[in-house]
């Protein structure tokens, strides 16, 4: 299976699960895998993140090529989640299940993704109007 396959089973696999996440997680695993205090404030706005993302992430499967920017900021925002997630954690089970799924979530573009990593990143002048 070819890369750009891949990265739009990717891109479907993660988008329905972050969808599926901004609701199920706080219903069904909330004293497992939420932070405490549980604050409603607070998970809604997880949750409204989580459910854009797994939208976005569902419309740029279709051509994951042309959304570079946005594959950067999946690959940006999970990986600093993730080490803050560790960082901060308060149960096994934020490491293992919640820092693990982020850290999949922005590592697997990385390998995916048809770009050299010394170029990650740049800005390229050139395209500017």
């Amino acid at each position: 299976m070819n890369k750009s396959r891949m990265l739009k089973i990717y891109f479907y696999t993660f988008g329905i699960s972050n969808i599926l996440t901004s609701f199920l997680v706080p219903v069904f695993f909330g004293e497992t895998l939420l932070w405490s205090p549980r604050n409603l404030a607070t998970d809604l706005m997880v949750g409204s993140l989580y459910l854009a993302m797994g939208i976005v992430m569902i419309r740029v499967a279709s051509s994951p090529f042309k959304h570079k920017a946005f594959v950067d900021f999946v690959v940006v925002s999970s990986i600093l989640h993730t080490i803050v997630m560790i960082v901060l954690a308060q149960k096994p089970s934020h490491v293992f299940v919640d820092a693990g799924y982020m850290a999949a979530m922005g590592i697997i573009p990385l390998l995916l993704y048809p770009w050299p990593l010394a170029k990650f990143l740049k800005y390229d002048r050139t395209t500017e109007a």
